[in-house]
C-alpha cells in the first residue's frame, strides 16, 4: 500500500513538473513572439500596405472569421461527427484563431511579398482578438461538445499575454530604435526555441493521448484545416483577380495556417484541465504547418526556374551580333563608361 502511495505522488509530482514545463514554454512563446512582432512592426509601412491591398485585408477577414469557421464547424458535425468532444473544442479554437505568427518568415521561403504577410499577420491578429472570446462559446454550443467557457475566460489571456506585448514592442521601437534591430532577432530566436521545448514536452507529457487519438479519425480530420484554409486563399486571390504571384502566395500562406499564439493561451487558461484539447491544438498545428511548408518548398521550386527563363527571354534580340561601334571607332559601352 505505502508502496502504491509513493508512486501516486510521484507520478502526481512528474506530471505537475510536465504541466508548469508546457505552459511556462508556451505563455513565454506568446509573449515573446508578440514582443517581436512589436519591435518587428513598421507601422506607417503596415498601414500604408493595408490601405493599398484594402481588398484583400477586407476579404482576408470575411474568409478567416465567416467562412473558415463555418467550413470547420459544418465539418465536425458531419464528416468529423465521431471524433471526441474535447477534440472538437480545439478545432473551434483554431478556426476562430486567424493570423500565422511565421506568416512572414514562410513568405520570404516561398519568394512571396513580406509586407502583405506582414500586414495580413498585424489585421488578421487584431481580429482575433475580438472574434475569439466572441465566437468560441457559441461555436462551443454549436458541437454539443461537454466543455463550456465564457468570452471574458477566452479574453483576458489575450489582452494580457498577446495584445500587451506588441504594444510593448511598438513603445520599444519608437522610444530605443538603434537597439531595437539586434533585440528583435534575439526575441524571435527565443521565441521559436521556447515553442520547440513547448512541443516536445507536450508530446512527452501526453503521448498516450496522442497514441488513443489514432483511432478517432482526429489526424485525418486535421489533415482538413490547411487544405480549406489554402483552398480558401486560392479562393479570394482568385476571386480579386491577383496576377502579382508575390501577392497571391503571401495570401495564401497567411490563410492556410492558424495563429498558434491564442491556440496556446487557451489549452493553457482555459481548457487547463482538459488535456484532449492540448492535443488535438498541437496535432492541428503541427500537421498544418508541415502541409504548408511543403507547398512553400513547391512554390519556391517553381519560382526558381521562371525567374530563370524570364531572365533567359529579357535578352537583347540583337544578341551574337558584333557591339555596335560609336562614331570614334570604339565600343558603344567603353564611351558610355569613359562618360560616366
Amino acid at each position: 500500500m505505502a508502496d502504491r502511495l509513493l508512486v501516486r505522488r510521484r507520478d502526481m509530482t512528474t506530471q505537475s513538473t510536465q504541466s508548469v514545463l508546457i505552459n511556462g514554454f508556451g505563455v513565454l512563446f506568446v509573449i515573446l513572439n508578440s514582443f517581436g512582432l512589436g519591435l518587428r512592426l513598421p507601422i506607417g509601412k503596415m498601414l500604408a500596405g493595408a490601405a493599398a491591398h484594402w481588398k484583400i485585408a477586407v476579404w482576408a477577414l470575411v474568409i478567416n472569421f465567416v467562412i473558415i469557421p463555418l467550413l470547420f464547424i459544418g465539418y465536425l458535425l458531419t464528416i468529423a461527427s465521431s471524433i471526441p468532444g474535447e477534440i472538437k473544442v480545439g478545432f473551434c479554437v483554431a478556426a476562430l484563431s486567424a493570423g500565422m505568427p511565421f506568416a512572414p518568415l514562410i513568405a520570404r521561403l516561398a519568394k512571396a511579398d513580406v509586407s502583405i504577410a506582414t500586414t495580413l499577420l498585424v489585421v488578421l491578429t487584431a481580429a482575433t482578438l475580438i472574434a475569439l472570446p466572441i465566437g468560441l462559446p457559441l461555436a462551443i454550443d454549436a458541437v454539443d461538445a461537454n466543455l463550456k467557457t465564457s468570452a471574458w475566460d477566452v479574453a483576458w489571456p489575450l489582452l494580457l499575454f498577446l495584445l500587451l506585448p506588441v504594444v510593448l514592442g511598438c513603445c520599444f521601437r519608437l522610444w530605443w530604435s538603434d537597439l531595437t534591430p539586434e533585440l528583435a532577432r534575439w526575441v524571435v530566436r527565443v521565441a521559436i526555441l521556447c515553442l520547440l521545448f513547448n512541443l516536445n514536452f507536450t508530446l512527452v507529457a501526453y503521448w498516450s493521448q496522442f497514441v488513443q487519438t489514432w483511432g478517432t479519425a482526429s489526424y485525418i480530420a486535421a489533415l482538413a484545416g490547411p487544405f480549406i484554409g489554402l483552398g480558401c486563399g486560392y479562393l479570394l486571390v482568385s476571386t480579386l483577380r491577383v496576377k502579382d504571384v508575390g501577392v497571391r502566395h503571401a495570401t495564401e500562406v497567411t490563410t492556410a495556417v492558424r495563429n498558434i499564439a491564442p491556440m496556446l493561451l487557451m489549452m493553457i487558461f482555459p481548457f487547463a484541465a482538459d488535456p484532449m484539447v492540448t492535443v488535438s491544438i498541437t496535432i492541428l498545428n503541427t500537421i498544418g504547418l508541415v502541409i504548408v511548408v511543403l507547398f512553400v518548398l513547391m512554390w519556391r521550386h517553381a519560382a526558381s526556374p521562371s525567374a530563370a527563363t524570364h531572365a533567359t527571354t529579357s535578352q537583347p534580340a540583337t544578341e551574337g551580333l558584333p557591339t555596335p561601334r560609336s562614331p570614334t571607332g570604339r565600343h558603344a559601352s567603353h564611351s558610355e563608361a569613359d562618360g560616366l
